[in-house]
């Protein structure tokens, strides 16, 4: 279907998936310490996939898509046509072909980026997607590489790391060596060839194959369609012509959730679906069966407990009897059996990025859930934490604590701190690390402050919202904030390069998104993004 500027969040989104993997930085070879599977990267399940007929033509669709090509320039696309990644590898095969009179050149670059590929993602330590392996049908490339044997024993960029057994045969694998930051593992069987960000995805701290990383990359490479769709056949995609000749870009969980998808297993990916030239995009949303979306109009019941005016805001679908074993925090097992439907999330442009809000529901008839409470905080909030007696103003329970920790919004330039606040009132619970959006989300649920449902329409249920003016104002805020006045060139650049962006965001309507019928087999559902308007009153 043909987009317009009220669908613009899912391109946004996408945006963020293209900027943080299709060029990241890798680990070298020569300053490699350890098995980058000691942090848990499973070649199996990426938690970041594409699907492209060229991932050289993404960057330059997605500029053209409505919506980002406001947001965006041309920059976006030259930044990764010019990344030192591509610059890297392009005058690393220029070199070796010059020195060892190969047809290694310039035609092996358009070879691997401007024809169909497959790209999957993994997050590093610090939650960046800078692992990824490239899995792609280049016969030329393929054959090359298998003839590259007695290239690779005296060149000092290009050499064999070790052989491993796939598909019943022996083939070697290349390293690539194209800085001391950066090494590129290659191998290549028939017609088709695997890149590895780094030789630590197939090899552990011995540079020995890695058994289940040796069976993926024996799948990626096989001759059978079936075998080669690992990555498809995880995210439920089907084969590669559900894509036709457009982009698939698919979001796991585990990486939306920034490592707290326990709390909502029931949500499993977000995906993307761009046309050639940007001209038509689909967003469709991942869950684990019709129970995980809420139906209208019980959808806004949780709505009414949270303040009108988010700059973003999204129900968690959640799956309560799995959440329980989170944790093993006093109080926590009993809790999570009482709580009831999905709880939400929501970021407020007068607070902070870290410090967001989050709401949750106890069950209808449950019992009083305060020794739980008590025993989870004295967990969660230690020390000086401790159960406040119901306020008269609003007859809410309040357990608080003091935090000395950077950029809070208490105390002074020398020293700031937070006040991380849980509160019952009713069946409500709620949480955020600024005390202030807890008081106002008490108000909203006493119906002293206008919520988010008061500006619902009729319809299907309300999935997220999503106000552009707002994430703008808290995006420039903070990117300012952690810019001290000292860091006069970087606050420069921000001026010059982020604020043009961010007043182009601003300009965006306010959208929120529904679901478009329900999910298929594998769980996808369709989303639509209609106009929200704003409660007439501004959040304080």
């Amino acid at each position: 279907m043909g987009l317009n500027r009220k669908q613009w969040a899912g391109i946004a989104v996408a945006t963020v998936l293209v900027a943080g993997g299709i060029v990241a930085a890798t680990i070298g070879w020569g300053r490699y310490g350890g098995s980058i599977n000691a942090l848990n990267v499973d070649l199996e399940h990426p938690q970041a996939y594409v699907s492209t007929p060229a991932l050289s033509k993404l960057p330059r669709d997605l500029i053209k898509a409505p919506v980002l090509r406001d947001v965006l320039t041309e920059d976006f696309a030259f930044y990764y046509e010019e990344h030192e990644s591509r610059l890297g590898l392009q005058g690393a095969l220029k070199r070796i072909a010059f020195e060892h009179d190969t047809t290694l050149g310039d035609k092996l670059i358009a070879l691997a980026l401007d024809e169909p590929a497959e790209m999957a993602f993994w997050t590093d330590a610090k939650g960046a997607p800078r692992h990824w392996v490239i899995a792609m049908t280049r016969g030329v490339l393929a054959r090359t590489l298998q003839g590259a044997a007695a290239l690779a024993t005296n060149d000092r960029q290009f050499s064999v790391i070790d052989q491993v057994r796939v598909n019943g045969d022996t083939l070697p694998v290349y390293a690539l060596t194209l800085s001391s930051r950066r090494t590129l593992a290659l191998v290549a069987q028939g017609n088709r060839v695997v890149v590895l960000s780094d030789p630590g995805l197939l090899f552990d701290a011995e540079r020995k194959a890695d058994a289940h990383s040796r069976d993926i990359v024996g799948a990626l490479l096989s001759a059978d369609a079936q075998a080669q769709a690992v990555y498809r056949r995880g995210f439920g995609l089907g084969d590669a012509t559900a894509s036709g000749n457009g982009h698939t870009l698919v979001a796991d969980a585990r990486l939306m959730s920034f490592g707290y998808q326990h709390f909502f297993p029931g949500l499993r990916a977000l995906r993307f679906d761009i046309a050639p030239g940007g001209a038509v995009l689909s967003t469709k949303l991942r869950v684990d069966g019709l129970a995980a979306l809420p139906a209208a109009p019980a959808d806004r019941q949780l709505w009414s407990a949270l303040p009108a005016n988010p700059a973003a805001c999204t129900l968690l679908p959640a799956d309560w009897t799995r959440a329980r074993a989170v944790s093993g925090a006093a109080g926590w097992p009993a809790l999570a059996d009482q709580l009831d439907g999905p709880a939400a999330i929501c970021w407020y442009p007068r607070s902070q990025f870290h410090t967001p809000l989050v709401v949750a529901q106890l069950r209808e008839g449950a019992a009083d859930p305060s020794a739980s409470l008590d025993a989870l905080t004295g967990w969660l909030l230690p020390a000086k934490a401790a159960a406040l007696t119901p306020a008269a103003r609003t007859g809410a329970q309040r357990w608080q604590r003091e935090v000395a920790a950077p950029w809070g919004p208490h105390g002074d330039a020398a020293a700031t701190t937070y006040r991380p606040t849980l509160a019952r009132q009713g069946r409500w619970l709620t949480f955020s690390p600024d005390e202030a959006l807890v008081e106002q989300a008490l108000d909203a649920q006493a119906r002293r402050f206008p919520s988010v449902a008061d500006s619902l329409p009729a319809g299907p249920a309300t999935l997220a919202v999503v106000a552009p003016r707002q994430v703008a104002e808290l995006a420039r805020r903070e990117a300012f904030e952690v810019l001290p006045p000292e860091q006069e060139l970087f606050r420069r650049a921000a001026e010059r390069q982020l604020v043009p962006r961010l007043d182009a965001l601003g300009k965006l309507p306010t959208a929120r998104a529904v679901a478009a019928g329900k999910p298929d087999a594998e769980g996808w559902v369709a989303l639509d993004w209609q106009p929200f308007p704003l409660a007439a009153a501004k959040a304080r």
